[in-house]
């Protein structure tokens, strides 16, 4: 009865005069002139991170958004860049200067091993080359990690879309709560998919398989950022960054130490690594629409789309994540993998005329999942012109419930883990 009263409610727009339904769940708003569609902008004005959001997208992405909106997206693979050469030129001097210093400092203890201070320099070097040596980001052993051995299935599909994409399968599965997903290498040249069942757990069948072919998407356009050479720089400098920070030092001799020794070198530290990552993300916008032409390729436009839109909903996701976490956590609610159908039915439930209140907000904002992404409203847009295509791969019910099942154990652990707020 309650669902139908509020299907049915209307009022007239205080604006224009329209109908408007009214769900007391969600904001009333006018689907003619957009009144409310977004109330908090609609108190306080489009500003403050919208509209920078707006001016860094319009500084960084807008001619690679209209070349792609005016070339298309199909069959474009993201291409040598100066800011690409540039980001392994950069790595490789941060490489080069670990060993430099590893060098500088051997060659002091070997040559002036009678010399008292050619032996204080060079060993406190040497040392410090165990310290900052160039490090490949490892996995978190604290989250559920699946092989081949345990996720059979799961592992076909993530190879059977590598295939598609034209690009190397992962070696490892981490699964994680979070509303997100994302690929990244470990070691020396071992690939990880990170998989958030906060994410995972709310698409259907077809957006899941888009999701894997965007996130494979960037191994095969050259993502600087997910390869081992200039991930592991980046990850290296962020350790120089931690270990020379001179606050770390305390005391009276370590006061003197910093003013003397670690401030040049923690300067020059982050500035590299703020330099890097600029370099890095040049690249995004093109990276991310091309890998979203990837998903379409493989899952079909309306799947790669469909996944766009619910990426909008990605806060409300987490809220609800959080709300069924602390009830869990109160006892009121149950800590096991139900809880991720119970985040899938939460989004399911909301109704069209809301994800299109959504869609508007998204424009209005310039709502993007980071500062590393383009607008999701233009990556929508660009899906709307690439035209509708038939899936190359199709997620199957079968293969779907194999899959879901493969993950069960990792489901039921994290849910306990959120439960109890880990």
């Amino acid at each position: 009865m309650t669902e139908q009263a509020q299907s049915t409610t209307e009022q007239d727009c205080p604006q224009c005069g329209a109908g408007m339904p009214v769900d007391e769940r969600y904001p009333v708003w006018c689907t003619e002139c957009e009144w409310n569609v977004a109330p908090e902008l609609f108190v306080y004005g489009v500003g403050g991170t919208a509209g920078l959001r707006r001016e860094s997208a319009g500084r960084h992405g807008t001619a690679t958004f209209e070349e792609l909106a005016r070339e298309g997206t199909k069959g474009h693979r993201a291409r040598l860049t100066p800011a690409h050469v540039l980001s392994y030129a950069l790595a490789l001097l941060v490489h080069g200067l670990s060993f430099a210093l590893l060098g500088v400092g051997v060659w002091l203890l070997v040559r002036g091993w009678t010399r008292p201070l050619a032996a204080a320099l060079g060993l406190p070097m040497a040392l410090l080359f165990l310290v900052l040596r160039p490090r490949f980001p490892r996995l978190d052993t604290s989250l559920p990690r699946l092989g081949r051995a345990e996720a059979p299935r799961l592992f076909r599909l993530v190879d059977s879309v590598a295939r598609e994409v034209g690009t190397r399968s992962v070696d490892v599965i981490v699964v994680d709560p979070y509303v997100n997903a994302a690929v990244t290498t470990y070691g020396l040249r071992r690939r990880v998919l990170h998989l958030g069942l906060g994410l995972w757990s709310v698409l259907p069948p077809q957006e899941k398989v888009a999701l894997l072919g965007h996130e494979l998407g960037h191994f095969a356009n050259g993502d600087t950022r997910h390869g081992s050479f200039v991930g592991s720089a980046l990850h290296t400098l962020r350790l120089w960054v931690l270990v020379l920070v001179p606050e770390r030092w305390n005391g009276r001799f370590g006061r003197l130490l910093s003013l003397l020794v670690l401030r040049g070198p923690h300067h020059l530290a982050q500035s590299a690594l703020t330099l890097l990552e600029k370099v890095t993300r040049r690249g995004f916008p093109r990276r991310e629409y091309l890998a979203d032409d990837l998903a379409a390729q493989v899952a079909s436009t309306e799947a790669a789309r469909d996944l766009m839109e619910t990426l909008l909903h990605a806060e409300h996701i987490d809220g609800e994540l959080r709300r069924l976490s602390e009830e869990a956590a109160q006892g009121t609610g149950r800590a096991d993998e139900t809880l991720w159908q119970r985040l899938a039915e939460h989004l399911a439930a909301v109704p069209p005329r809301e994800r299109e209140r959504m869609r508007r907000v998204s424009a209005l904002e310039w709502h993007q999942q980071d500062a590393g992404h383009p607008p999701t409203h233009r990556r929508i847009e660009l899906l709307d012109r690439r035209g509708p295509s038939a899936p190359r791969i199709v997620l199957d019910a079968r293969t779907s419930r194999a899959v879901e099942r493969e993950l069960r154990p990792a489901a039921q652990t994290l849910a306990q883990a959120v439960a109890r707020g880990a």
